[in-house]
């Protein structure tokens, strides 16, 4: 498989686990597994006593009943438990796309939802972010021009990566129909889905409002629990499905029956995670609006009304990633670059955790010494 160095995995590596303070962490912050079990009443000694044989190809049917009710017409059986999200997007598109296909990604984006396909020898045309007095959209007339009868996937992230851009109802519909009435699926990486900032936000899972539809969902981001490496894909389409449970025997055939059994609790109390991961990133919302109303000069954002992750521009000429490794080296703060996005003159900023404030006082020192004050 020729496939292109991702770039923003490379980034973190190189710096996410020696940067003393982190400003773009895209998962909110996650607990102890003894935190996790005391969400219920003998969950410590049923995790204690739990067998350790394989676990079901498609994911336990348990877990995949607690997944399933993050959806509305989504069953335990439209579904297949991965390995983070990583597992499910190459899975997804060397199970259903060929060499002549052509697809359309949502840019920017993570890289995967690109370079696999481009691995597999696909047309790939970008449906770029637009900026419009600061906030960014889509716009989904120059999608529908893009289409051809070679189109054979849209690849989507609502909410988005990095931008922090969610479409409205809508919005998604008209995304549906152009898809339905040309016979293409939807794939929509919803890894930050139930982290809307309010209630009146959210939209349909793509799996649940489209036939064609299939939903990637992961424990890492809302829910906070990367270490559990547990991911999915959920579609009604049941031959993408089965293509893609065939060929996870190829990968990791089943998934850690202990990760599964902790997915399960989390899921379970969902609600208590949420509520929590949303009590922190209100409170950190407000710092960063302070802090680019204070330095104007210098940045722009986009507030989004999703997730725990925006895109900031840059005013001033320095080059992205050269500011990002500054950062780093003079106070030991991780911003993301976006250069690891193909997008120059931006980065990420997340608002997740609970280090925020202090991580955002040491950007501020390093602000005014290499930009205010020059």
């Amino acid at each position: 498989m020729n496939i292109q160095p991702f770039k923003l995995e490379r980034y973190y590596t190189l710096h996410e686990h020696t940067a003393k303070y982190s400003l773009c962490n895209s998962d909110c912050e996650a607990m102890t597994i003894a935190d996790l079990l005391s969400l219920e009443r003998e969950a410590k000694e049923a995790f204690e006593n739990m067998w350790l044989g394989y676990t079901h190809t498609q994911g336990s049917p348990e877990l995949r009943r607690d997944i399933s009710k993050i959806y509305s017409k989504i069953t335990p059986d439209d579904l297949a438990v991965c390995t983070g999200a990583q597992e499910p997007i190459f899975l997804f598109s060397h199970a259903v796309l060929n060499s002549d296909d052509e697809v359309i990604v949502q840019i920017p984006c993570y890289q995967s939802l690109q370079s696999v396909p481009e691995s597999i020898g696909c047309k790939v045309l970008s449906w770029s972010v637009q900026y419009e007095k600061n906030i960014p959209c889509f716009d989904i007339e120059a999608l529908k021009k893009m289409i051809t009868n070679k189109t054979k996937v849209i690849y989507l992230n609502a909410p988005h990566n990095p931008t922090g851009f969610l479409f409205t109802k809508e919005e998604q519909q008209a995304i549906i129909e152009l898809a339905r009435i040309n016979n293409i699926i939807i794939f929509c990486d919803e890894v930050y889905r139930e982290l809307e900032h309010k209630p009146s936000f959210a939209i349909p899972a793509f799996a649940d409002a489209y036939e064609n539809g299939v939903s990637i969902g992961v424990m890492s981001k809302a829910y906070s629990l990367p270490g559990l490496r547990i991911g999915w894909l959920a579609t009604q389409n049941r031959t993408i499905l089965e293509k893609v449970t065939m060929l996870k025997e190829y990968t990791t055939i089943c998934n850690a029956g202990p990760s599964e059994f902790l997915a399960g609790i989390a899921l379970r109390n969902r609600h208590a995670i949420l509520n929590k991961n949303l009590k922190i990133i209100q409170h950190n919302l407000p710092l960063y609006d302070t802090f680019f109303t204070k330095y104007a000069d210098f940045f722009s954002w986009y507030k989004p009304n999703a997730g725990p992750i925006a895109f900031v521009k840059m005013h001033f000429e320095i080059n992205d990633m050269a500011f990002a490794e500054q950062a780093i080296k003079k106070k030991g703060v991780l911003i993301l670059p976006g250069g690891v996005y193909d997008f120059n003159g931006y980065f990420r900023i997340g608002f997740g955790r609970q280090k925020i404030p202090e991580a955002l006082e040491q950007f501020e020192s390093f602000v005014l010494e290499n930009l205010v004050e020059k």
